[in-house]
């Protein structure tokens, strides 16, 4: 009786941080909608508890603030793409081809569904405080600094031919964000067709 006690005592916070998580990317999903809609400055937080439903004393309970709301967004764009490197053994391949290639379809795959959110983080980043601000900007040199990792190792076993691996690896960071930044214009293109015309340029650019 008492391993099921246990268990079931273990079990309920899990619950109920699962259902805060929950609802916590239910308001970040609306009020990305909000955002890209009406502005950041020009959305409240009264908007947002309308427009999730959910009260605004309870809203309180689950976000402290918009400026926590949009770093939230970011926080969900970041961090897959740092786990796609750090925990999904990327940076463990030896070959640096098949590295560069595994990143590529990663970067799109992470953030292909997140058209909105990353319109958001490159129109209205500059709206967070300085020390967030700094966190979310660092996060993203992290991603560029792994790119150009692999780069360099291309570069020094003679496979990739670069001037400058800093400037290509923050190219390439930002043209795999090229159908959120034109998804208007790419529809005719599926994700499968277009990961593969991404995929041919940036090896055409490394490998010329």
């Amino acid at each position: 009786m008492e391993n099921k006690t246990a268990s079931g005592n273990e079990s309920k916070p899990r619950r109920n941080k699962d259902l805060f998580q929950k609802r916590q990317m239910q308001i970040i999903k609306k009020a990305t909608q909000l955002f890209m809609k009406k502005g950041y400055a020009q959305t409240s937080m009264r908007e947002i508890s309308r427009a999730t439903g959910i009260d605004i004393r309870n809203l309180y309970y689950f976000i402290k603030s918009k400026e926590e709301i949009l770093f939230l967004v970011f926080d969900m764009l970041h961090r897959p793409e740092l786990e796609l490197f750090e925990k999904q053994g990327i940076m463990s391949i030896d070959d640096p081809v098949k590295q560069l290639r595994a990143a590529i379809h990663g970067l799109i795959d992470s953030g292909y569904n997140y058209d909105d959110e990353i319109l958001l983080l490159y129109r209205e980043s500059k709206s967070l405080p300085k020390r967030l601000l700094k966190n979310i900007l660092a996060r993203e040199s992290q991603v560029v600094a792994h790119i150009e990792e692999i780069l360099k190792k291309g570069v020094a076993r003679k496979v990739f031919h670069l001037e400058d691996t800093s400037f290509s690896a923050n190219m390439i960071v930002y043209e795999l964000s090229l159908h959120p930044l034109r998804h208007w214009n790419m529809k005719k293109y599926s994700k499968k067709e277009l990961t593969n015309l991404l995929e041919k340029n940036v090896m055409k650019t490394v490998m010329p």
